[in-house]
């Protein structure tokens, strides 16, 4: 524990690891470290394999017709500086659009974007807009 948090309430080696490790994670980091432990020791992590391999194969389909897949980083706006949603289903949707590159293993890349006076969004760089 020589880099990282360490835990001010630990007394002896076991108390560090475990209170170092517990105090370490926010709610949300704990709650998908939970999630990925309870799949990944299950059966369910075999049949979560099978899934991944359906999404990469219909991507690959996706790319002999279309040279790129365009999709919103997130399906709202972002939650405003310093906030975050109480409610933990919004959290982990809010990044819902970037897992099927991951999955795949394909690359990704988010733009930001600015709205014009029609309502139509532009993907934006250094201030300077396309399409």
């Amino acid at each position: 524990m020589h880099y990282g948090y360490r835990s001010s309430q630990a007394v002896d080696s076991e108390s560090t690891y475990k209170k170092s490790r517990y105090g370490g994670f926010g709610a949300e980091a704990k709650r998908r470290i939970m999630l990925g432990t309870f799949v990944f020791s299950a059966e369910y992590y075999t049949k979560a394999q099978k899934q991944r391999r359906l999404i990469r194969d219909k991507t690959k389909e996706l790319f002999t017709e279309y040279d790129f897949i365009i999709v919103p980083t997130a399906p709202t706006p972002a939650f405003p500086l310093g906030q975050t949603s109480k409610d933990p289903i919004a959290s982990y949707l809010a990044d819902i659009f970037t897992v099927q590159s991951s999955l795949c293993g394909f690359p990704a890349i988010s733009l930001p974007v600015v709205t014009n006076k029609g309502g139509i969004f532009r993907p934006t760089i250094f201030g300077e807009t396309f399409c």
